[in-house]
């Protein structure tokens, strides 16, 4: 008890004859924890926030349908490309199929009075399968994926002429309300898409009309006319899965999956695709992997905090050397008392830690209560970096850091004999 009464009354004494050092350092400290706070905050609030840079495509499942299990692909030169040939002058269609062929080749002589428009995508020798064929497959298919699922398409086309192709939507009632609100709660209606350059199928049909594709007959909600650089030679239209015929062929589907979708979900769905289409050659594509979405911590703010730490502190600690060298006489007396050099250090080693431990409280109070709110302001999420492991961590470091310095800066003073203090 008496020693530590003694280093209170050291610590007075010191407030009492060098107040203006003994504010000095504490002001010192409290800059130094303001600081870091500030610094690490604001670096962590730069550190972007990681994003799922993934498209939707790349999120989801896409199956291939057809015998070989592949679409058509630009690059592949050895198989026909699928022309239609119209006429220039009365925009009629001439023709409609694959380069390979001997009508294709006596048409495209007359090439000076016909447009020729390549549609790549279609496999000359791909089965495709109707809708009616493999509507219970995806339908057991989407079952299980119901709880992860964000929405999909199937495409096709409509006969084997390639002249009209569909895109039917399904999913979440919050995308097809969004995306295709003139279908909702229409059954049996169409979206179509059609040609203002060529005389295609249906290019005639307005809004309210009534048409007959495949087995079904369809109410046209809406009428797109695609502008001359979109042609592409085809009649399409959009409708929901609910009104597809099941004559129509299916070329590809498309699931897309929700954010949160699990991996364990992912395997039970591929597992489910590839159960429901063993009798069925198609190509499946699986999601890509889930990016890590937490924020990662930032090691640049330990280095830099590390930094300004050890700046302060080794000033602070040059500092505390010059007060120490003015209090000699204190010194002296502790040792002609018989105090001993390990108590001599516990003493002032205890006066540099109730100074570390007024500090940090000041610091803390400044900063939690003063500059906290009005950084945020200028830096989002500046105060979601805070909480108490930042806290001790910063404490921790400081103080042990401090205090190293601080010892090694009091060592050189004690181990001096009380002769030497005095000629000093």
């Amino acid at each position: 008890m008496m020693w530590v009464i003694l280093i209170f009354k050291n610590i007075l004494n010191f407030i009492k004859t060098k107040p203006v050092l003994f504010v000095f350092i504490i002001i010192s400290q409290v800059i130094c924890i303001v600081a870091v706070f500030s610094v690490a905050g604001m670096m962590d609030s730069l550190t972007p926030e990681p994003t799922d840079e993934r498209s939707d495509w790349q999120k989801g499942f896409v199956l291939t349908l057809g015998t070989d299990g592949e679409l058509y692909q630009d690059d592949d030169e050895e198989s026909p490309d699928l022309v239609q040939i119209y006429d220039k002058k009365t925009k009629d269609l001439l023709y409609s199929g694959f380069t390979d062929t001997e009508e294709y080749r006596k048409i495209s002589e007359k090439y000076e009075n016909v447009y020729i428009i390549i549609i790549s995508g279609i496999n000359e020798f791909s089965a495709y399968p109707k809708y009616g064929d493999i509507k219970n497959k995806l339908n057991r298919i989407l079952k299980v994926a119901v709880d992860s699922l964000s929405d999909g398409w199937i495409n096709g086309m409509v006969d084997d002429t390639y002249l009209i192709k569909y895109s039917a939507v399904f999913g979440m009632d919050e995308y097809i309300n969004n995306t295709y609100p003139e279908l909702v709660g229409k059954e049996k209606y169409i979206k179509l898409i059609t040609s203002a350059k060529y005389k295609v199928p249906y290019c005639e049909s307005k809004k309210g009309d009534k048409v007959t594709i495949g087995n079904t007959e369809y109410t046209v909600s809406e009428v797109r006319k695609l502008k001359p650089e979109e042609e592409n030679g085809r009649t399409s239209f959009n409708m929901l899965l609910d009104s597809v015929d099941d004559s129509f062929n299916v070329t590809s589907i498309t699931i897309h999956l929700t954010d949160d979708v699990t991996n364990e979900q992912i395997v039970r769905i591929s597992d489910t695709i590839k159960k429901e289409f063993s009798d069925i050659q198609v190509g499946v594509k699986e999601p890509e992997p889930k990016p890590l979405l937490e924020k990662q911590f930032n090691n640049m703010i330990y280095v830099v905090s590390i930094i300004i730490i050890g700046v302060i502190l080794l000033n602070i600690s040059r500092l505390y050397t010059y007060i120490l060298s003015k209090r000699k006489n204190t010194l002296m007396v502790f040792g002609l008392c018989g105090a001993s050099k390990l108590r001599m250090f516990a003493i002032y080693f205890m006066e540099v830690i109730l100074t570390f431990i007024v500090s940090c409280i000041i610091g803390y109070l400044l900063f939690n209560y003063c500059l906290l709110n009005v950084i945020s302001v200028l830096y989002p999420n500046f105060e979601d970096f805070f909480n108490a492991g930042v806290y001790v961590s910063v404490f921790g470091g400081y103080m042990g850091f401090g205090l190293l310095i601080m010892g090694i800066n009091i060592i050189p003073m004690i181990t001096k004999s009380v002769v030497d203090l005095k000629r000093s």
